[in-house]
């Protein structure tokens, strides 16, 4: 999973792609409940996978610097383009949030935030 390769680069703005959850552990117990999602662990981290909603969500281990984090990627479909959103519950401190975004980003494909 993701590493810190960013960290040098400069504050990203704040954007409010946020999840709907108040917190990272209550984005947790919900999907925990939710009928259809599977859980499984990659690399220490909490991967959910919601099928029906074409989403994975990407909990972080307690040792990354980013902890407590989750990132949400949904695949969604609008007038014949598929693309990919991407939101971000971070608790951790600004930089190493910035840099969880970036790596993400960049890992999923996306333009990488600057």
């Amino acid at each position: 999973m993701p590493g810190m390769a960013h960290s040098a680069q400069a504050e990203l703005p704040e954007v409010s792609n946020a999840i709907e959850y108040a917190s990272v552990s209550d984005a947790r117990e919900a999907l925990k409940v939710r009928p259809g999602v599977v859980f499984s662990l990659m690399n220490g981290w909490d991967i959910a996978i919601d099928e029906a909603a074409r989403t994975v969500w990407s909990f972080s281990p307690a040792h990354y610097p980013a902890y407590p984090a989750v990132v949400k990627r949904q695949v969604l479909q609008d007038a014949g383009k598929v693309y990919i959103k991407m939101s971000v519950h971070c608790e951790a401190s600004k930089a190493v949030c910035d840099d969880l975004v970036r790596t993400f980003a960049d890992m999923t494909g996306l333009e990488s935030p600057r």
